[in-house]
């Protein structure tokens, strides 16, 4: 069976008509948002479709799996589930190019300088980790990357709505958004990563500030800039709001968040402090472009028509709107190159029951358990310092023979790290003590902090939750901290469904 052609963007960048496509198809991407569920259901089944024609036909891995299914089977519930330590055990065999393989891409990516560069000349490639296994490799190509700054331009932009849509773009040309983003560290992470792969034609519409979030300039530098559109992780946004007075930022139009959990407290604080839509983004490594958050209820909007979300029990059975899942499995409709079909995610969702007041018509999850930012309070010459999970997984992600990795704070400055290998190998201490000592430094933390590495057997989940906690604090908040800054950490607190 000869699978069907890749799903193109438009023409390559170059030429004013090129450009003229792209940007029609970029606005475009917006009609999804006014669809009705038969017509959602037909975009989903037909891009479905393409996506396991193309596994079956050049996915050694999924025809072995999909072999007891007939060839025009497009139910989902009759598909097996596919787990992160399932994809990354047979990755060669998983992905549909043949010259795409897991010693390859581990190369590349062990180059910090190649993160701006195309993988083989064509594909994208990230690094992520997760409690379910080992880290997971990423490859992608470069239409999953289009579709992601399509639905933040249309679908994740407040102002794009009714005639707006039409004269948005020529605005945009005129004045370019300007964009900055609170990065923690370079690298080939989703959350920083996909900054570097911005498609050329988009940088006609908008200018953008990579700034570390603890850049001691941090304030001067977004204030020169002066952003429309300011994206960070919660976490950021809260502590940014803390010192609002010191910021100018008359042109910003709206937030937007991602990678943690954003609580309704912290979204008041934000919103009050900002006074602008707090834009809060659901997503994955695995699926970028997952969801677009709501601007005038909490929650996201799953982009339906390229991805679908399956919210399920312990037994795998879907869990209606309005009730609490186990986990969700994920079908990425746009990725080829490595196909996630039924892809199993730990984050526990609840969907909303009734349509959003936004107007959008995509379902949306009102509710997400099992994100949130993890504190550690650090007693410094000049007070309390929280310290947050992305020093240690900014240091461990990229440890081949670590298969997961829990920071436990034994006392105020010192801190128990555990690794526990994959079977069969044995970290190095002394490269990971340094890799966590490269990451800690720029947090002006590293002096305070006395920090022993050790390996074990296996690592445990918690035994009141039965989840897997990265960050165990056995002294909690400090009771002479900051009432303002109790707020912060007391509403990332870790949940508990």
């Amino acid at each position: 069976m000869k699978a069907p052609m890749h799903e193109h963007v438009e023409p390559k960048d170059g030429g004013f008509l090129a450009f003229i496509r792209r940007t029609s198809w970029t606005g475009r991407q917006y009609n999804a948002i006014r669809m009705d569920q038969h017509c959602l259901h037909q975009e989903q089944q037909k891009r479905l479709r393409r996506l396991l024609d193309i596994a079956r036909a050049r996915s050694p891995c999924y025809r072995d799996k999909f072999r007891h299914l007939d060839a025009d089977c497009t139910d989902l519930a009759e598909f097996p589930v596919t787990t992160k330590t399932e994809m990354m055990a047979h990755f060669d065999e998983v992905v549909t190019d043949p010259t795409v393989t897991r010693a390859a891409v581990e190369r590349f990516i062990a180059d910090i300088r190649n993160v701006k560069e195309p993988f083989l000349g064509k594909y994208c490639v990230a690094h992520t980790s997760g409690s379910q296994g080992q880290p997971a490799l990423i490859v992608q190509d470069q239409l999953v990357l289009d579709l992601l700054f399509a639905f933040q331009m249309t679908r994740g932009n407040p102002r794009f709505r009714g005639l707006q849509r039409f004269t948005q773009a020529v605005r945009n040309l005129l004045h370019p958004t300007r964009l900055a983003v609170l990065i923690s560290q370079q690298g080939f992470f989703p959350s920083a990563w996909i900054w570097e792969r911005l498609p050329k034609f988009m940088h006609r519409f908008m200018r953008f500030l990579f700034l570390p979030a603890n850049d001691p300039d941090l304030v001067a530098k977004l204030n020169e800039f002066s952003p429309t559109v300011l994206t960070a992780t919660p976490t950021t946004l809260d502590l940014l709001s803390l010192k609002i007075d010191q910021f100018h930022f008359p042109s910003l139009r709206q937030v937007v968040t991602w990678s943690e959990t954003l609580t309704e407290p912290a979204r008041r604080r934000i919103a009050e402090a900002f006074r602008v839509p707090v834009m809060d983004n659901y997503a994955m490594g695995e699926c970028m472009f997952l969801t677009n958050g709501c601007p005038t209820a909490s929650g996201s909007h799953v982009n339906a028509d390229w991805v679908i979300l399956e919210v399920v029990d312990e037994q795998y059975q879907p869990v209606p709107p309005g009730q609490l899942g186990h986990k969700v499995l994920l079908t990425n409709l746009a990725n080829t190159v490595q196909p996630f079909i039924r892809y199993e995610i730990g984050d526990r969702l609840v969907m909303a029951t009734e349509p959003c007041g936004c107007g959008n018509h995509l379902p949306r999850i009102e509710k997400l358990l099992g994100r949130a930012a993890d504190f550690f309070w650090v007693r410094t010459p000049t007070g309390f310092r929280p310290l947050t999970a992305y020093p240690f997984q900014h240091a461990f992600d990229y440890l081949r023979d670590v298969r997961e990795w829990q920071a436990e704070q034994v006392e105020r400055n010192r801190v128990v790290v555990r690794l526990e290998p994959i079977p069969g190998a044995t970290p190095d201490l002394t490269t990971a003590q340094n890799r966590l000592d490269e990451r800690l430094a720029p947090t002006g933390l590293l002096p305070e902090l006395d920090i022993c590495i050790e390996t074990v057997t296996r690592l445990t989940t918690d035994v009141h939750t039965a989840k897997f906690r990265r960050m165990i604090s056995r002294v909690g908040v400090p009771d002479d901290l900051d009432p303002s800054l109790k707020n912060v950490v007391r509403d990332f607190a870790l949940f508990q469904a």
